[in-house]
């Protein structure tokens, strides 16, 4: 049933009236390293062959990223995302984004990603200290069977808050509605279909396809949200495809007409279980990559007999930081918690994906006041907020971004110390020993 679908879905695409022409977007975004097929994820091998086998039945065919392709396993950490680009040329991209996870290891890794990659990544709005693009370009324009493509890309402008400050000094990033106030105009007259890629939220996706009209496409990532169809804001279509490889996106636009402009669109999601099997080449290259890690990382450290949500884990995790630095409290940020657990075997292998940035502990020294605007900058109340006096002072036990980010903010007023020692180590440590225990407490 599922390759028939597959097979339904590369037919009806490829069998256009002979006076119209059709564009096939494919799209991914916030991968965030996982090659490797999994229960949840499909993998760059399924996908790669999904890819392969429609650009090879029909004439016009894109396949984009949308950005954050690295920080997220265990591969993309210990090589600082290298092989998810080379991996990405495997698969067959025609254009990335540069995202804010791309920052993880300071702004000049992004060069190594831009000499591996085969496809440009894209960067309008993203300025190194000097002055210039940190991405390849701000645009490109692509052709396929007579369809000129302009594509845009564009990174939150939230993004220094989003990554360490250590390694990403003095950089720019300007609002991404005033670049396309400059883009928008220049590249409309070139082209017949006009597409934002942007790594900046669903959302604010939402709010830049009502501003910008002439926009026809907007291929979106950042808020790791499922789309099952694209939201059609006028005639702008607003596409994303959840996250990690769970799904891939397919945006069909028909095209008629001197000039040419697009007469109907169609958008689905392809959930991981229906892509066919996985490419050879593909696996080969992710298993190969996956040898150096298994060691480390296929190790069971403990079972717990429930499922465990990204909020459920928060209070745990922090209250082992406490227990590891002898202060008052821990606090592990909400949006740093980028992988939850299901019941039965626990692996060092999910705790790198819970926590892939390789951020140190840190013990820090605050006020009540100035730790309450801390947890304030949470999506959700942080469950300790109630407890915290505004005229105490503190000991916090957090990682490196956070601790970081805190002095920016809060200067002299707080202490930091950097213990050197990695986060994940000691939760992987205190896990095996101990186990996962649900009862935690901040204060």
């Amino acid at each position: 049933m599922i390759r028939s679908r597959l097979i339904w879905l590369i037919l009806s695409l490829a069998t256009a009236p002979l006076f119209a022409q059709e564009l096939v977007i494919l799209h991914t975004n916030d991968f965030h390293g996982h090659i490797k097929a999994s229960k949840r994820y499909a993998g760059a091998a399924k996908i790669a062959t999904y890819v392969s086998e429609l650009k090879a039945q029909h004439p016009a065919v894109i396949f984009l990223d949308a950005g954050d392709a690295v920080s997220g396993t265990p591969v993309s950490s210990l090589f600082e995302g290298e092989p998810i680009f080379e991996v990405m040329n495997l698969m067959g991209y025609d254009l990335g984004l540069v995202g804010n996870h791309e920052f993880d290891h300071g702004y000049q890794k992004i060069a190594r990603y831009r000499a591996i990659a085969n496809h440009p990544l894209l960067s309008a709005n993203a300025y190194d200290p000097e002055g210039n693009l940190i991405g390849d370009a701000p645009y490109q324009i692509l052709e396929r069977d007579g369809i000129r493509i302009g594509v845009i890309g564009l990174l939150t402008e939230t993004a220094p808050t989003l990554f360490t400050p250590v390694g990403n000094e003095g950089l720019t990033f300007l609002p991404p509605g005033d670049r396309l106030k400059d883009l928008i105009p220049a590249l409309r007259p070139k082209t017949d279909v006009l597409i934002l890629l942007a790594h900046i939220g669903h959302e604010a996706e939402l709010a830049l396809a009502e501003q910008f009209p002439d926009l026809d496409v907007i291929i979106g990532g950042h808020s790791h949200t499922l789309v099952p169809h694209p939201i059609k804001v006028g005639k702008t279509l607003v596409a994303q495809a959840n996250h990690y490889g769970t799904h891939l996106g397919l945006v069909k636009l028909k095209l008629s007409g001197d000039p040419l402009v697009i007469t109907d669109s169609f958008g689905d999601l392809i959930a991981a279980d229906e892509l066919p099997e996985g490419r050879p080449d593909v696996e080969n290259l992710v298993a190969l990559y996956e040898s150096k890690v298994e060691a480390l990382v296929d190790v069971t450290l403990t079972r717990v007999e429930q499922d465990y949500s990204k909020q459920a884990l928060q209070p745990i995790l922090e209250n082992i930081l406490a227990k590891a630095a002898g202060t008052d409290l821990g606090y592990y940020n909400r949006t740093g918690i980028r992988d939850h657990l299901v019941k039965g075997e626990v692996t060092a292998r999910m705790i790198w994906n819970i926590e892939p940035f390789g951020n140190t502990l840190v013990k820090m020294t605050l006020s009540g006041t100035d730790l309450l605007i801390l947890l304030s900058q949470e999506p959700e109340l942080h469950h300790a907020v109630d407890k915290i006096e505004p005229d105490q002072t503190y000991t916090l036990a957090t990682n490196s971004f956070i601790a970081a980010h805190a002095q920016l903010t809060f200067g002299d007023d707080t202490t930091a110390i950097d213990t050197g020692l990695l986060i994940r180590d000691i939760l992987i440590e205190h896990i095996r020993d101990q186990g996962l225990d649900p009862r935690s407490s901040n204060l």
